[in-house]
């Protein structure tokens, strides 16, 4: 396993499988698993990056943020793009699953950063899933991964936000899982 604990946004990339994907491929630094009786899910912080997995039955959907030096699988890749702006993509009816997902990369001046940086930890406190990643602190900006989701009858929604202090940069991403 390569943690990739060093990552900056420009070597990230955004991954979409349809298939599980082992956990021994990542630096799992905390999970969640939901059960809707008709859908699961598994939301995992890895690193400063996350992988969120969707599964019915037969069907998966794995949504996957990673460094270049993380070795993930060819088998089942459906899609791989770098994280430059802003991108959409929408996934109709994969087996029984549809998604949607759009990524933003936010570089901010030092003041709004800072605001923004302070707004998303507050927000953290109350919900969802929250790492601090204390080995790379920047003062009182110390980088975090913030995972929150929610899982409805039908759908499971997530934002995430993974921040990038030295780069005073925010990457979020709003992904839905969604039932046929």
């Amino acid at each position: 396993m390569n943690t990739g604990q060093n990552h900056c946004v420009d070597t990230l990339r955004f991954c979409l499988y349809d298939r599980p994907l082992h956990p021994e491929l990542f630096d799992i630094r905390e999970s969640r698993n939901v059960d809707r009786g008709v859908y699961e899910a598994q939301v995992w912080a890895t690193g400063r990056t996350h992988a969120i997995g969707f599964f019915r039955t037969d069907c998966s959907l794995v949504e996957v943020i990673a460094g270049e030096d993380v070795e993930l699988p060819a088998r089942g890749l459906i899609l791989e793009l770098p994280f430059r702006g802003e991108k959409d993509h929408e996934r109709k009816k994969a087996g029984d699953i549809s998604y949607m997902m759009n990524f933003q990369v936010e570089i901010m001046s030092k003041q709004v950063y800072s605001g923004t940086h302070e707004e998303l930890t507050r927000m953290a406190a109350k919900r969802g899933l929250f790492v601090l990643h204390a080995e790379r602190p920047n003062g009182p900006l110390t980088p975090f991964t913030f995972i929150d989701y929610e899982a409805r009858p039908n759908e499971f929604h997530v934002m995430a936000f993974h921040s990038f202090p030295d780069e005073l940069t925010i990457l979020k991403t709003q992904s839905i899982f969604e039932l046929g």
